[in-house]
């Protein structure tokens, strides 16, 4: 867990991600990028980075967090 927590508290992007996610659910990534205020391709990146850790997961093109993912973003709350 504390490798997952380094990983993201490590890239502000990355932490913005999940911080959307954890607040606001299942988004697409166009308002994922929209309202991290990234361009979609560098949002993008960042969320196969997320997806390949485990955290965040796709069904029909929306994004969420995964269970490990709600755990992470649940502990980095307390870090913010």
């Amino acid at each position: 867990m504390d490798e997952l927590i380094g990983f993201v508290s490590s890239n502000d992007k990355r932490d913005r991600i999940m911080g959307i996610l954890g607040h606001h659910g299942t988004l697409d990534r166009k308002l994922i990028a929209k309202r991290a205020r990234m361009i979609p391709l560098t949002t993008g990146k960042i969320l196969e980075e997320l997806q390949e850790k485990g955290l965040v997961e796709e069904k029909e093109g929306l994004f969420s967090l995964t269970l490990i993912g709600t755990e992470v973003e649940n502990k980095m709350k307390g870090l913010r």
